[in-house]
């Protein structure tokens, strides 16, 4: 029985509707509310099954982990964190993508179509509800956000994080979920929502150029953390926030437009989806503007004029300039070269310079490529390259220094360590006059020197190992790399190298190290250090002398001179025959 019919009605039930179907203003007002309690509770069910959704926390794990991976060998730059933030944030949105599709396609992927189709609650709702439960996302990319700046910070970031670059990730998790939710309500099976993740994925590694600035999910900024100061406008973070929200919108318009129904509804949606597309478009067209001249004119003027900008500090004859914001290195780069200094019988006559450096590859300058310079003319483009080539110049006329690229001084660990012994063994090689790698700090052609048979050679390796104390075990594995070992032409023989297999910190470097010069630096450790210290000192400069062989050091020492290990010594031809490359292209041999 009803109420019209003179008995109570049930309760919850809405009230009749008067004959003629019009139903008063207060009353259709009462009907909606019912409606929306609905919503709210069917949407805190879809945000409480994805916050605990194990695809959820697989992109959870792997955001952390991509982030991590992606800071942890180097100090962090702002600049450049906030966008590998983002980076993990892709793969929390690609687990809520596929998760948000799983959830919409249930009904129909079960066949349970007209089991759902008989609840009070319409497949509209049911979909606003699913777009409303994206906020069960929230949690997750916000404590993502939290942990990665905590870490970062805690690494000594340089410069300070972009609020509206980590907004961008937590709207793109948002905006990743609605797509799926879009294709949940058209495609239920399981695999539409991996092809979504996948197109995700796939547009986020393979553009290149300017129309990577139309990806708000692109993850290959990597020049970002070579810059000296963040360039404004770049990437366009405000624009990427309100081309993700435009695409959020869009996304949902997509997905209530399959399964609402009535005239006004479609009206309304018609209206929203035509808004997100205007409004994605113009996020667009901001982004595609060229970054203005001035400003790029202020990065490359820091970049091939790094004296005009940056701060120096002498210390112990060795003069450290860095740009600003990166003081807070001083002291890690200080103690290495030091311990080097208070090991030395007699200071060279000429000053060691440390300058920080902008690594640019003048082959494919990475500081003029599209996706910079979209906008400008070629002339400019030549302008910019001519300016870059003169400090080339410059720098390679600059023998006495050591280039520290910017990014790349790692924060702690092993990475650090390793660090300090390139810097160790770079201030060695001045001191023992070693002359540095000839064809220019951004040559393309490579044509180093190479001290064969000098005992300066070994005494630069001796005092770096003594500044750092490096484990024996990393250094023994500079004889080979990869299982096969490895070698330098000089004049018509193949002579065995070492090289440290820590990451390369350093743009300059001195000349390839023999393996039978480290192997003699390795056998002077085992020596006394006072004992070492004593023979050097007695004839310091004779030790300097090119002409001074290993051999003549190991004996002062008293010390056989160590023989090769089998691997690196000549073996028989096994039917291959290696030709030796031009005589323009081998490799010299160190004299001065």
């Amino acid at each position: 029985m009803t109420a019209t019919d003179g008995g109570p009605a049930p309760p919850g039930a809405d009230p009749a509707v008067p004959i003629g179907g019009h139903a008063p203003a207060g009353l259709a007002e009462r009907s909606r509310a019912p409606r929306l309690r609905t919503v709210q509770a069917l949407a805190r069910a879809e945000a409480f099954l994805l916050a605990r959704s194990l695809l959820v926390l697989a992109g959870l794990v792997a955001g952390g982990l991509l982030i991590w991976l992606l800071i942890h060998p180097v100090q962090p730059l702002w600049w450049n964190a906030a966008w590998e933030i983002g980076d993990g944030q892709l793969a929390l949105a690609i687990g809520v993508l596929v998760a948000a599709q799983l959830a919409t396609g249930r009904a129909r992927r079960n066949a349970m179509g007209d089991l759902y189709t008989s609840f009070p609650a319409t497949a509209g709702t049911r979909t606003l509800a699913h777009l409303a439960g994206l906020l069960g996302a929230v949690p997750a990319s916000l404590l993502l956000i939290a942990a990665a700046t905590v870490v970062v910070q805690a690494r000594g970031a340089i410069g300070a994080p972009g609020i509206a670059v980590l907004a961008g990730g937590l709207l793109l998790v948002i905006a990743a979920g609605a797509a799926g939710i879009a294709i949940g309500t058209r495609f239920p099976h399981p695999l539409a929502g991996l092809l979504g993740a996948l197109a995700l994925f796939l547009s986020s590694t393979l553009f290149q150029g300017g129309i990577i600035w139309l990806l708000p999910w692109e993850i290959k900024q990597d020049d970002l953390g070579e810059l000296p100061s963040p360039l404004a406008g770049y990437p366009p973070a405000d624009a990427h926030v309100v081309e993700l929200a435009g695409i959020a919108v869009l996304a949902g318009v997509v997905a209530l437009a399959v399964t609402v129904r009535g005239g006004r509804a479609w009206g309304g949606l018609a209206t929203a989806g035509i808004l997100a597309v205007a409004v994605i478009c113009l996020a667009g067209a901001a982004q595609l503007r060229p970054i203005p001249t001035t400003d790029l004119n202020h990065l490359i003027a820091e970049v091939a004029d790094p004296a005009s900008v940056q701060r120096c500090t002498t210390a112990d004859q060795v003069r450290y300039c860095l740009y600003p914001g990166f003081g807070r290195d001083l002291p890690s780069l200080e103690a290495p070269v030091s311990e080097v200094l208070a090991h030395l019988p007699a200071r060279p006559d000429q000053p060691l310079t440390i300058r920080q450096v902008v690594s640019v590859d003048f082959t494919q300058p990475a500081l003029t490529d599209p996706t910079l310079t979209h906008g400008h003319s070629k002339r400019q483009e030549a302008q910019w390259n001519a300016q870059l080539r003169r400090e080339e110049r410059f720098l390679n006329a600059a023998a006495l220094a050591i280039y520290l690229p910017v990014g790349s001084w790692p924060a702690a660990g092993a990475q650090l360590a390793d660090a300090h012994f390139a810097m160790a063994l770079g201030a060695a090689e001045w001191a023992v006059h070693l002359p540095p790698a000839t064809g220019g700090l951004y040559s393309s052609v490579f044509l180093p020197c190479v001290p064969l048979n000098q005992a300066r050679e070994a005494i630069a390796i001796w005092l770096a190992i003594l500044a750092t104390h490096p484990p024996a075990g990393e250094l023994q594995g500079g004889l080979h790399s990869r299982g096969y070992s490895i070698g330098a032409w000089v004049r018509s023989t193949v002579v065995p190298t070492w090289a440290y297999p820590g990451a390369q910190y350093l743009v300059s470097s001195g000349p390839p190290i023999t393996a039978a010069g480290y192997l003699l630096a390795n056998a002077m450790t085992s020596l006394p250090e006072q004992k070492v210290a004593r023979v050097l000192k007695d004839a310091w400069g004779r030790w300097l002398n090119w002409r001074t062989t290993d051999t003549q050091l190991a004996a002062a020492l008293g010390i056989p001179m160590p023989g090769l290990p089998a691997f690196l010594k000549p073996h028989p031809r096994r039917g291959v025959s290696i030709a030796p490359p031009p005589s323009n292209e081998r490799d010299p041999l160190c004299t001065t």
